[in-house]
């Protein structure tokens, strides 16, 4: 298939005082195919980010917004969204009421999820859940974030945030082979596990280039979207965000990855390119 398209989450640049409009523009200059917002919602003024999305060419391939939200505005979130095409509507990280250890409260929300899809589904609008750590939290033999991907209708997306489930003692490349009708976009963020903490794209202990392609194997991709929570330099951060994107987007041609049949990744090439 063709190079997945490649997106990044505007948290990642909150600490600069560029405006959703410029981030556009300095998202296109770096070389991204689309932007994923955090602050855009129910009576922000979108005309401007029209505007910029439309002189750059970039679609705003999702954005973040609470999941109560898309339940109790659901008309108001369709008005502003619909706009801009079809991106996902993904919830930062909003936990089940007992917690990611309690199996009822996780098939709880899994069941809000799907209901609140539901009110979407004569648009062209989806909806998506994104993942921390603690989603990782173990019930019997399986996890709390497994038991909710196995209970969410097809059309329900999970945003795989695959540093956060590194260190949420999972693997993401396990999990993505486990639920690829839900994981069409993924969180590339890099994290170390020991010392936890956030990394450029290339340093962490997350292997980008098996993510990739176990995403790019086994479902139907449709962004890799950079974040990092914490950068030194955001701008620069971005940069490098969209360069490594770019090197970890191309497929390999021989070879299988263990927890993925005729997949193009060898297990030997399992490691950040350098």
């Amino acid at each position: 298939m063709d190079d997945i398209p490649i997106s990044t989450q505007f948290y990642s640049y909150r600490s600069t005082d560029l405006s959703v409009p410029e981030l556009i523009q300095a998202a296109a200059d770096a070389g991204y195919d689309a932007f994923e917002p955090y602050s855009v919602g129910a009576g922000t003024n979108v005309d401007p980010i029209l505007q910029a999305a439309n002189d750059t060419g970039l679609e705003m391939s999702s954005a973040h917004i609470s999941l109560s939200e898309v339940e109790n505005n659901t008309q108001a979130m369709i008005d502003t969204f619909s706009q801009f095409g079809d991106p996902i509507l993904i919830d930062p990280g909003v936990a089940p009421s007992g917690g990611w250890g309690d199996e009822s409260a996780v098939i709880d929300l899994a069941e809000r999820f799907n209901a609140a899809a539901d009110q979407l589904s004569d648009t062209d609008l989806t909806l998506g859940h994104h993942n921390h750590d603690a989603e990782f939290a173990q019930i019997g033999d399986t996890t709390g974030y497994d038991i909710f991907a196995e209970n969410l209708d097809d059309q329900v997306h999970i945003q795989l945030d695959v540093g956060w489930v590194l260190v949420g003692g999972a693997d993401p490349i396990r999990f993505i082979a486990d639920h690829p009708e839900n994981v069409q976009i993924t969180h590339m963020k890099n994290m170390t596990v020991n010392p936890q903490a956030f990394t450029e794209i290339h340093e962490g202990d997350v292997n980008m280039r098996g993510v990739a392609n176990a995403i790019r194997n086994v479902g139907d991709p449709q962004y890799l979207v950079f974040e990092h929570d914490e950068p030194e330099d955001p701008l620069h951060s971005m940069e490098l965000g969209a360069h490594w994107l770019e090197k970890v987007n191309q497929p390999w041609q021989p070879g299988g990855i263990c927890a993925i049949g005729g997949a193009d990744t060898h297990p030997a090439k399992l490691h950040n390119p350098a």
